[in-house]
């Protein structure tokens, strides 16, 4: 566990319109390790402004890891508004990690992931840990946007395809004629879930985004008989 240490943004990745990629590096390179799926708190002290401000993100990178990757919607929060104007080299603090939203592969090797928005984060941690450990498991993703371009790293998602066998289905809630988009379209149900992991019940379920999408797939769940203690679900705003 680390407490308020300094970190400097190191990297700026624009993802898609709305989402950016932030990478914090520790000028001691320290790396801290940390489960998959755990979130840390990012603060930004505001010295002229005369406040401090923090907000929680899960970290998309694979650990151990002297870096943190955090992958942020720009929504014009307290500290989102910071970022927006962000420069490489600007100081932030970081305290990490927490949470119980943690990638466990003791018991089974089959894995149901369901992700809305910037949810995505923390399984791509858990994805890219899988690879990097080169552990045998059978995983399966559905993943829920607004629109086609908000598919946050999708070269990286086809990749997990073929260097782990990942299965992912992408759903766009609010198409748009002309969009493009000839893939699954509407919000992730138990019908859906039902037809892309129809073997639910035999899988450990990670559920993460908006709360309302969390509470609606964990009903789903539920409701396809899958065993709420097979259930672990983190909420985060968009």
């Amino acid at each position: 566990m680390i407490l308020n240490k300094p970190y400097l943004l190191s990297e700026i990745k624009k993802l898609t319109p709305t989402v950016s990629s932030f990478v914090f590096s520790p000028q001691d390179k320290v790396s801290i390790d940390f489960s998959p799926g755990m979130f840390a708190m990012l603060q930004f002290k505001g010295e002229q402004l005369g406040e401090t401000v923090a907000r929680a993100f899960s970290m998309a990178n694979c650990p151990p890891s002297p870096e943190f990757e955090f992958l942020i919607a720009l929504v014009h929060g307290k500290l989102t508004s910071h970022l927006e104007n962000a420069k490489v080299g600007d100081l932030y603090y970081i305290s990490a990690p927490y949470g119980q939203f943690k990638f466990d592969f003791s018991e089974k090797n089959k894995f149901l992931f369901l992700a809305g928005g910037t949810g995505l984060a923390p399984f791509i941690s858990m994805l890219r840990y899988i690879k990097s450990k080169g552990i045998k498991a059978d995983c399966r993703l559905i993943y829920s946007v607004k629109y086609p371009d908000e598919i946050i790293n999708k070269e990286e998602l086809e990749a997990f395809g073929r260097s782990i066998g990942l299965k992912t289905t992408v759903t766009v809630t609010r198409p748009q004629p002309g969009d493009g988009w000839s893939g699954e379209k509407g919000h992730v149900n138990a019908e859906m879930i039902k037809r892309d992991a129809p073997d639910c019940a035999d899988r450990i379920s990670y559920i993460c985004g908006p709360p309302a999408f969390v509470k609606a797939l964990k009903d789903a769940l539920i409701s396809l008989g899958v065993n709420e203690k097979s259930i672990k679900a983190e909420m985060w705003g968009e």
